[in-house]
Formats: structure tokens, C-alpha cells, sequence
């Protein structure tokens, strides 16, 4: 065989292979862009809603079982029963729940390939290279701080955070802590950062930050709505084991 049919071949045999291999290069680019990114105050506010939400439904539980068990007035959430009850259903529901939400492994995925539909390469090379600068690096903050804001307001202009519910104040500080660190970092000034400027007015600048502000915060805030409903059908699953509990307890004060 000549060396051009052999060589004509080749090209044949590795064309197939050739997008794969620079979409993977992309790919990779696009799974740095999105790790640079730190949603801990995002996290700590689907914390915080989760752990109020699993405790106000498995209180209603409870005073409910309570009710329909004859336990009386003094059975409400100051009884030292209720409270070990109480615990042991807490455990058994939010512990998974905000387990799965705080991995974000469900995030990354979805952020990824927002990011692969909506920006070329060429995009992706440039954002990584910004966002190694140092008011670069701050703007990265500014996304993540302004993902969280997104996100905790939903949760409480439509009433659902709430800031009061006992037995959540250790999330509420983990909350309130992180964000006034973050807003130590998230301002800065116009003149010091001319680049910084350049690159927020720019129009990749804008769709990315539009991008994340409203999508990534759409993503997280309906991965929160998910966690709670599932939250509450877990509560609604333990309720035999609760009513055999609140049983046991009846008759151990009636006898």
C-alpha cells in the first residue's frame, strides 16, 4: 500500500474520534470554570430552610399523634418525650436530606451544562483567564454571594424563611456568619479595578453573571423546593412509627 491511501485511510479512521476529543477539552475547561465556584452561603441557607421545615412538620406530627392519643395539654414540645421523639425523627428525616443537597454533585452537573450550551470555548478560555486575576477572583465572589441572595430571597419574600423557629438557631448562625464574611469581600472600588469594570459592562461579563445570578439560583432554589417535599413524605412515613411511640407512652402514663 502507497503511503497516501495509507495516509488517506488514517484520517478516515481518526476523524470520527477528532470532535469527541475537543469536546472533552471544553468539557474539562467547563468543569474547572464551575469548581472555582463556592455556594456555601447558598448551602447554609438550604440548610437552614430544611431543618425549620422538618422541624415544623414533625411538630405538627407529633401534637397531632399527641391529640388523637389523649396525652393532654402537657404534651407539646417542652416534654422532655416529646423532645427525645422529636430528635430521633429529626435525625432519621433531615440528616439524609440535607446530606444530598449540601454534596451539590446534582449542581455541578446542571451548571455544566448550562455553561457547555451557552458559552463557546472561546468563552470559557477567557472566563477562566479573568477569573484568575485578583478582582477576578472577587467577582467570582460577587456571583456566588449574589446566587445566595437570589435564592434566600425567594425563600422569604414569599414568607417561607423563617428566622424564629426554635431548635434551628445553630443553621440561622452558620447562615448570618457567612454572609456578613462574604460581605467583607463581595464590594470594591470602580477606579482600583479598571479590568474588573471592563470585564462586568462586557457582554460576556453580563451573560455570565445574568447566567448564574438567575439560572444557577433557579437551579438551586427548586433543588430546595425537591429536598423539602421529600422532607415532608418522609415525615409522613414515620408517622406509624411515631404513633406506636406516642401509644407506648399513653398507656405507660395511664398505668
Amino acid at each position: 500500500m502507497s503511503l497516501r491511501p495509507a495516509l488517506c485511510l488514517c484520517i478516515v479512521l481518526l476523524l470520527p474520534h477528532a470532535a469527541p476529543v475537543a469536546w472533552a477539552a471544553k468539557s474539562d475547561k467547563v468543569q474547572q470554570l464551575v469548581a472555582n465556584h463556592d455556594l456555601r452561603l447558598s448551602i447554609a441557607t438550604g440548610n437552614l430552610y430544611l431543618k425549620q421545615q422538618a422541624l415544623l412538620e414533625i411538630r405538627s406530627l407529633l401534637a397531632a399523634l399527641g391529640r388523637d392519643g389523649g396525652l393532654g395539654e402537657t404534651w407539646n414540645r417542652f416534654d422532655p418525650q416529646w423532645q427525645s421523639l422529636e430528635r430521633d425523627l429529626l435525625d432519621r428525616v433531615n440528616g439524609p436530606v440535607q446530606a444530598r443537597f449540601a454534596q451539590l454533585d446534582w449542581l455541578a452537573r446542571q451548571w455544566e451544562a448550562l455553561d457547555e450550551r451557552d458559552f463557546s470555548e472561546a468563552d470559557i478560555d477567557q472566563l477562566l483567564a479573568h477569573f484568575r486575576t485578583e478582582f477576578g477572583r472577587k467577582q467570582l465572589m460577587i456571583v456566588d454571594h449574589g446566587v445566595a441572595t437570589h435564592v434566600s430571597g425567594a425563600l422569604t419574600f414569599s414568607g417561607r424563611l423563617l428566622y424564629d423557629v426554635p431548635g434551628a438557631e445553630a443553621e440561622r448562625a452558620v447562615m448570618q456568619r457567612i454572609y456578613s464574611e462574604e460581605e467583607e469581600h463581595v464590594h470594591f472600588r470602580i477606579d482600583d479595578s479598571p479590568e474588573g469594570m471592563r470585564f462586568a459592562v462586557s457582554a460576556l461579563g453580563k451573560r455570565y453573571f445574568i447566567n448564574a445570578m438567575v439560572n444557577v439560583a433557579g437551579m438551586v432554589s427548586e433543588r430546595i423546593d425537591e429536598m423539602a417535599a421529600q422532607l415532608r413524605q418522609s415525615v409522613k412515613a414515620l408517622a406509624p412509627a411515631a404513633t406506636a411511640a406516642i401509644d407506648a407512652l399513653h398507656r405507660g402514663r395511664s398505668g
